[in-house]
């Protein structure tokens, strides 16, 4: 944002402090809030994305924010590098528009964080992110990464027979913060009492194995790859109810300029068309995408 100049400044003390006696209309008075307000706000930036190379300065300059849920974003443990099948979908778009890796600043946060920051800034980009309807009306997507089934998962030894939000009602469930499991089940209206927010789908996952919850409600494959990472075996447990079959994709703020989705979009398409993106899904163990 355009800052206001010390001449701007200047002007404003020199009206309202120094001069008292002049009067001022109320249409004099709107005419320089309109000035001080056009000159602060980034109209020019508007304009300048009929230029293509502003398009993708624009880009370079969001805030692109991810966190730890494998094996679509994560930070490899051997080498620090933030990887998965999101993020190598993600560089193939930027290669596409002549965008290189070092030009963007790609940063992990906690998801409850990640999230109330696309809500509110609008230069962040959040990934990946589960398509939702209230979602789609409070952001914009590019998409589809990939598909995306949140179950909520359990011990197999429990032998849970769960057919009904009142089952439900009658487990503790562990869900990341602000996540699509944890917004589901809300939406199912299960019992808030039922419903156990954490900060990671880690610490999620290491409670459900230690027996302290009944389930999980989370995204089946991350899931999956939590319980490799902290050397649970993922065989001992299984899916007892499909809140949600969807798709993942990146969430723009909602005020974000079409000019700017438009290119990204289109290197999209052709990574789906030529076959790039089903080659990562494929290396991530994602199968096939259900576009």
């Amino acid at each position: 944002m355009l800052k206001i100049r010390t001449s701007n400044r200047y002007l404003f003390d020199t009206i309202f402090v120094t001069t008292p006696r002049y009067k001022i209309s109320m249409l004099r008075l709107c005419q320089f809030f309109l000035l001080t307000l056009f000159m602060g706000h980034p109209a020019i930036a508007e304009q300048d994305l009929r230029d293509s190379s502003q398009v993708i300065q624009a880009i370079k300059n969001l805030n692109w924010i991810t966190e730890e849920f494998p094996p679509f974003n994560y930070r490899d443990p051997s080498t620090g590098e933030i990887t998965g099948a999101s993020v190598e979908v993600l560089m193939q778009i930027f290669s596409k528009l002549g965008i290189k890796n070092e030009d963007i600043d790609l940063k992990i946060y906690p998801w409850a964080r990640g999230y109330h920051k696309v809500l509110n800034d609008s230069k962040t980009v959040l990934f990946s992110t589960t398509y939702t309807l209230d979602r789609l009306q409070n952001m914009k997507f590019l998409g589809p990464i990939a598909p995306n089934v949140i179950a909520v998962t359990a011990l197999k030894s429990r032998q849970l027979n769960i057919t009904s939000i009142e089952d439900l009602n009658q487990l503790k469930i562990s869900v990341v913060r602000d996540d699509i499991g944890e917004e589901l089940l809300v939406g199912l209206k299960v019992n808030p009492e039922a419903i156990d927010p954490l900060n990671s789908g880690l610490s999620m996952v290491k409670k459900l194995a230690s027996g302290r919850v009944d389930a999980v409600a989370y995204t089946f494959i991350t899931t999956l790859s939590l319980f490799e990472q902290a050397k649970i075996n993922p065989a001992d447990f299984e899916i007892i109810y499909v809140l949600k079959q969807s798709s993942m994709g990146y969430a723009f703020h909602n005020s974000t300029d079409a000019r700017i989705l438009e290119p990204m979009r289109k290197a999209l398409d052709e990574l789906i068309i030529d076959g790039t993106r089903q080659k990562i899904l494929t290396k991530y163990g994602l199968g096939l995408s259900n576009d």
